[in-house]
C-alpha cells in the first residue's frame, strides 16, 4: 500500500530510457541512481524504510515496445507524477503517452491535478528545456532544474549526482515532493456517491491477433467517462487467476470478451483451457452484462481446438443465450461503437415501455432491397387497418446495420420478416440477429410472423428453435397480388395477439 491513502503507488516515475544508458563504465545509469536517492531521502523524512511507494519500469525497453498494460495500471493507481523531462522525453511517444493519461486521470479524480497551490505532477528538467516547448500537461507546474545550463540558450547538460547542485536540487525536490504528500493525506476521504459512480467495462484477454484492436478500443472508451478494467492475467496460476477475475467482474457493469478463431494463450497448467474463454465463462457465471465479439469474417469451421470451438458455436447458434448476453459479428471499426452503445442503454437502465391497449398496434417489416415493393404492398395495407407500420430494407448481409435494427425493434411490438426473393438462410439469418436484441434488450416482442411471397415456398421449411416469441408462417407465396383472404387472417392473427 502507499502512504497517501486510496493509491498502490505514491509516485509514478516517468522517464525516458535513453536518460538511463550508462556513459563512462559506469555501472547503473543515471535515473536508476536517481530513483535511488530520491527513495532514500524521502524514507529519511518520513522516518520508515520504503515508506514511499514509487513505481518505476526498469525493464529497460525501447520505443519499439508497445505501451504496457502494467505500465497503464501503474499511472492510474499513483498519486503523484514525477516527469524527468528531457528531449528524448519530449521525443517518445511512449512518455507523453504516461504524461497524458496521468493529467487525465488527476483531473477527473475527487481530489484534482492540484493539492493547494502544489501540482501533482513534478517537472524535473534534466536539461534546459525551454518553457515553450514543454508539453501542454506540464505548463504551469514549477520546473526542477537538474542541468548545469548557464544561460537561457543553454541547453546544458544533467547534473553530475556526486556535485552539491544535485544533492541541493534533490533536497529541494524531496521537499516538494512531501509538501504534495502530506497535502493529500490531509484530504478527508469521500464516501462514494452512487449517483456518480463510472460505469465500468471489464476487458477480458485476448489472442495476439486481437491485442491491438483491445488495446485501441479501451484507449477510445478511456476518452469518455468509463472506468476501463483490464489488467487480468497475471496472475497466471489457475486458481488465483479465477478468484482475481470474479473480483474484478463483480466490480464490473459490462464485460467485452473479444473473440476469434485462436483461442489465445492457454492456462497454466489447464490442457485445453484458455484465458479468453475462461474469463467469458467466468462472465456468464457471475450473471452481468457480457458482450461477446467476433470479427464478422470468423469463418468457425476453421477453429483447430474442438472445446473452444464448441464453445463459440454455442453463441452463433443461439444456443448460448440469455438477456445478459450480447453476442455480436462485427467490424473492428465499429467496435467501440458498439460497446458504448450497449452499455449506455445498460447505464440509462431505460427499457422501451409497452404501448398501451388503446394505442396504435405498431410492426417492423424488415425485407431486402429486392423484395421492396411486396413490402411497400403490405405495408399500405396495414396502416388502411390502423396499424403502424416501419420499412427496415437491408442489403446482402444479413447482420449489418444491427443497430439501426435494434433501435427499430424497440418501437414495435411485432415483426413481419418478408420472405420473397431471397434466400431462405438469408432470412433465417434475419430472425436469428433480431432474437438475439431482443433478448439482450428485453424488447416488448410477442411475435414474428414470415411473410412469404413468390416464388412458391413451402411453409413446414420455416423453424426457429426458441421459445421467447410466437412464430407464425403467412403463406401468400401463390400470387404476386396480396390475398385478403390471407391478409385477413394474418390481420386477425395480430390484433388478437395485442
Amino acid at each position: 500500500m502507499a502512504y497517501i491513502q486510496g493509491y498502490t503507488y505514491d509516485i509514478f516515475l516517468s522517464y525516458a530510457h535513453l536518460d538511463n544508458q550508462m556513459l563512462f563504465d559506469q555501472t547503473l545509469g543515471w535515473i536508476e541512481h536517481f530513483y535511488t536517492d530520491l527513495n532514500i531521502l524521502l524514507s529519511r523524512r518520513i522516518g520508515k524504510t520504503d515508506a514511499i511507494k514509487i513505481w518505476w519500469d526498469n525493464k529497460k525497453l525501447d520505443g519499439s515496445v508497445v505501451f504496457n498494460d502494467s505500465i497503464e495500471e501503474g499511472i492510474k493507481k499513483s498519486a503523484i507524477l514525477l516527469c524527468l523531462t528531457s528531449p528524448g522525453h519530449i521525443e517518445s511517444d511512449y512518455c507523453q503517452k504516461e504524461l497524458s493519461l496521468f493529467y487525465k486521470k488527476a483531473q477527473e479524480e475527487s481530489t484534482g491535478l492540484k493539492v493547494g497551490d502544489r501540482s501533482r505532477i513534478l517537472n524535473v528538467l534534466l536539461y534546459n528545456i525551454p518553457f515553450d516547448q514543454w508539453p501542454a500537461p506540464l505548463a504551469g507546474t514549477t520546473g526542477f532544474p537538474f542541468h548545469d545550463a548557464s544561460g537561457q540558450e543553454d541547453l546544458g547538460d544533467t547534473l553530475d549526482r556526486k556535485s552539491p547542485q544535485y544533492r541541493n536540487q534533490l533536497q529541494d525536490l524531496r521537499d516538494a515532493i512531501i509538501h504534495v504528500i502530506k497535502g493529500m493525506r490531509e484530504i478527508p476521504e469521500k464516501k462514494a456517491d452512487p449517483s456518480t459512480k463510472k460505469f465500468s467495462i471489464y476487458f477480458g484477454d485476448v489472442p495476439d491477433s486481437l491485442r491491438r484492436v483491445r488495446s485501441r478500443t479501451i484507449t477510445d472508451l478511456e476518452k469518455t467517462d468509463y472506468k476501463i478494467i483490464f489488467d487480468t492475467p497475471p496472475p497466471f496460476e489457475v486458481d488465483a487467476h479465477e478468484e482475481a477475475v470474479k473480483a474484478k467482474l463483480e466490480q464490473s457493469d459490462l464485460a467485452v470478451h473479444l473473440l476469434d478463431q485462436f483461442p489465445g494463450r492457454e492456462i497454466e497448467g489447464v490442457e485445453d483451457t484458455w484465458y479468453p474463454q475462461k474469463q467469458a465463462e467466468l462472465g456468464l457465471e457471475i450473471a452481468k452484462p457480457q458482450l461477446i465479439w467476433v470479427p464478422a469474417e470468423l469463418n468457425i469451421s476453421e477453429i483447430e481446438e474442438e472445446p473452444y470451438k464448441d464453445f463459440i458455436q454455442c453463441f452463433e447458434t443461439g444456443k448460448q443465450s440469455s438477456k445478459n448476453i450480447s453476442y455480436i459479428r462485427g467490424a473492428k471499426s465499429e467496435l467501440t461503437q458498439q460497446i458504448i452503445d450497449l452499455a449506455e442503454k445498460l447505464r440509462s437502465s431505460a427499457l422501451p415501455a409497452v404501448p398501451a391497449a388503446s394505442e396504435k398496434i405498431s410492426v417492423l417489416v424488415d425485407t431486402h432491397y429486392n423484395d421492396q415493393l411486396y413490402a411497400l404492398e403490405l405495408s399500405k395495407c396495414l396502416f388502411e387497418n390502423q396499424i403502424q407500420p416501419f420499412i427496415n430494407p437491408q442489403e446482402d448481409d444479413p447482420r449489418k446495420n444491427i443497430n439501426i435494427l435494434g433501435e427499430r425493434i424497440s418501437q414495435v411490438n411485432n415483426l413481419i420478416f418478408l420472405y420473397g426473393k431471397e434466400s431462405r438462410d438469408w432470412v433465417m439469418e434475419r430472425m436469428s440477429a433480431a432474437l438475439q436484441l431482443i433478448v439482450t434488450n428485453n424488447y416488448p416482442v410477442v411475435a414474428f410472423y414470415i411473410y412469404l411471397w413468390p416464388p412458391r415456398k413451402d411453409p413446414a421449411d420455416l423453424s426457429l428453435k426458441q421459445r421467447l416469441v410466437k412464430l407464425n408462417v403467412v403463406n401468400n407465396s401463390d400470387s404476386t397480388q396480396l390475398d385478403p383472404k390471407t391478409f385477413k387472417q394474418f390481420l386477425q392473427g395480430l390484433k388478437a395477439v395485442e
